[in-house]
């Protein structure tokens, strides 16, 4: 499915708001890009969460991490704060999430208020969006259909531009969020109601 077709999807589905949608594809296949794209053309008011705020192991940590052998990086993302997240969003409340993961410096000091007493629309985009454990809370799973190599072509010069990672550090990325991704991707691009194409 091609992105104005999406948007259109939305647009007449029938619905009840807010209306949560997931983005998940790969690093470097343009979710944070297609999320406040889509947050322009869907219009009203919409607000986007990424699930890169719930990581679990600071940047710090990594390295002692990817030597243990025994990653599963499904198990570094705090799903049941996501859950408990979006739970808030569906009871349309207003409130304040703590301790969050802040990619510039790979600390646990991002803090995010949510306002959604009048929310239209809330994206949820990140690796994980479509888990099994959010099942119930997303009312639209989109995944983001691109080559890999465009995805790692595209993630490596934003990480080492933007996030501010050496040529070291963007291995060491790419090693943990591709790399041991790569074991859910199949399944989670199955579990998804649509797929967006990414040229």
């Amino acid at each position: 499915m091609k992105f104005t077709e999406l948007v259109e999807e939305i647009k007449h589905k029938k619905k009840k708001h807010p209306y949560t949608i997931a983005l998940e594809g790969v690093i470097g296949s343009g979710k944070s890009y297609q999320a406040e794209h889509l947050l322009k053309e869907l219009g009203g008011k919409s607000l986007i969460i990424s699930t890169d705020l719930f990581v679990t192991i600071g940047r710090h940590d990594w390295v002692s991490k990817l030597e243990d052998n025994h990653l599963d990086l499904r198990e570094w993302y705090d799903l049941a704060k996501v859950k408990d997240t979006l739970t808030s969003v569906k009871n349309m409340e207003s409130f304040t999430i703590d301790g969050l993961y802040d990619l510039a410096n790979g600390e646990f000091d991002d803090t995010f208020h949510v306002d959604a007493t009048e929310l239209d629309y809330l994206i949820l985009e990140g690796l994980f969006s479509c888990d099994e454990k959010l099942d119930g809370f997303i009312d639209l799973k989109i995944f983001l259909d691109v080559s890999i190599e465009t995805a790692m072509k595209r993630a490596e010069a934003r990480d080492e531009t933007v996030r501010h990672l050496d040529h070291k550090g963007w291995e060491l990325k790419k090693s943990i969020f591709y790399d041991h991704y790569v074991p859910y991707l199949g399944g989670h691009r199955q579990r998804a109601d649509l797929l967006l194409e990414i040229d």
